[in-house]
């Protein structure tokens, strides 16, 4: 914990019902019950979906003269790093970094603009720590890992055996390809045709596109619900399936299902072996056929289940909102104080390109 105070900016675009919206939202809360000054500062409106207990400033153009003075100023997309560092003043700039958006196919010709922020010297703070490496690697920046804030609310089932049928739960917008949902509707098929009855729960922020329906329809469907809402719907499925490609910064869902006593199936990718690899079932990303044998190893053999909602439930413990806040206190002291600089390396070479 820090012995001191910090006054505490954070941008945002937007603040869209999206998982990675609602841990800079945590964050922000937790260091305010912390006696923190902490402004969350965005082009929209406050969330209609999430009570937030910090303050909370509409900017539409996230001018640096309107953004109250901040110990340290904090950047969460790539489009807010240099409103960040303009608004900083004679306090720190950052980056909370939870993923990296130059790995993203849909906006391929903002690329090269997202390399240019990420290029800034900023030093940043990650959710996971194949994330500081990137940054270290291919950008000369300082990063430090903080936990996730899991909330109380995430809780485990109390049933100690899969349903029959089992019911599979998949979740985030089938639009976000490198979630990998059609990989996970494509699993299910797999099983179906193989004889193994099971039931498909959707859960997404968006309602459900005739191209994913085209393909799977689901047996139930959850789409825009509110975030108190999620944590009963994830207790009551038997199975997780989380497909996403090596874009993916965290993937909060394993993580919430884990604390929520469901096993998971889930890539082989660098954020899900960092944290998850010793619970989770990981299979070849877009390997729809290894996601279905792996999904049957567990569903068919209560004994394996068994095993994998433990291993989850131990990983989940790791990830307390003290944690969580004790990490963020840490690592947002480290930048206001200006020790970061330390760590900066001396840059012999531009940054190195993606492999």
């Amino acid at each position: 914990m820090t012995s001191s105070h910090l006054a505490v900016n954070y941008l945002l675009d937007d603040v869209p019902l999206f998982g990675g919206v609602k841990v800079v939202l945590r964050q922000a809360d937790l260091l305010t019950r912390r006696g923190h000054r902490v402004t969350v500062i965005s082009r929209g409106s406050p969330p209609d979906w999430y009570d937030l207990e910090a303050d909370f400033l509409s900017l539409p153009d996230l001018a640096p003269a309107a953004c109250p003075p901040a110990d340290v100023t904090v950047g969460t997309y790539w489009t807010t790093l240099e409103p960040a560092v303009k608004a900083a003043g004679s306090g720190q700039a950052a980056h909370y970094c939870q993923g990296f958006e130059a790995l993203y196919s849909h906006n391929v010709a903002e690329h090269s603009a997202i390399r240019r922020a990420y290029a800034q010297p900023l030093p940043a703070m990650v959710v996971s720590e194949h994330l500081a490496e990137l940054l270290r690697r291919q950008f000369d920046r300082p990063a430090q890992s903080v936990p996730q804030p899991l909330e109380s609310t995430w809780a485990p089932r109390p049933e100690f055996h899969p349903g029959n049928p089992p019911r599979i739960l998949v979740m985030s917008p089938w639009e976000i390809d490198w979630k990998g949902v059609r990989t996970a509707l494509q699993a299910v098929l797999r099983l179906r045709s193989e004889g193994f009855p099971c039931r498909l729960v959707r859960l997404s922020q968006w309602p459900l596109p005739p191209e994913e329906r085209a393909l799977l329809p689901p047996d139930e469907e959850w789409c825009g619900v509110a975030p108190s809402q999620v944590p009963a719907i994830v207790r009551g499925c038997d199975l997780l399936l989380a497909p996403s490609w090596e874009a993916e910064g965290f993937g909060l869902p394993v993580l919430e299902a884990m604390a929520s006593g469901v096993p998971v199936v889930a890539s082989d990718i660098d954020c899900f072996r960092g944290y998850a690899g010793a619970a989770a079932e990981l299979v070849p990303a877009r390997d729809a056929a290894a996601f279905s044998a792996a999904a049957r190893n567990l569903l068919a053999h209560p004994e394996n289940w068994r095993r994998g909602r433990r291993a989850g439930l131990e990983v989940a413990r790791l990830y307390s909102e003290e944690r969580a806040a004790d990490g963020a206190e840490a690592t947002l002291e480290w930048i206001a104080s200006g020790r970061w600089h330390s760590e900066v390396p001396s840059r012999a070479t531009p940054p190195k390109a993606d492999p």
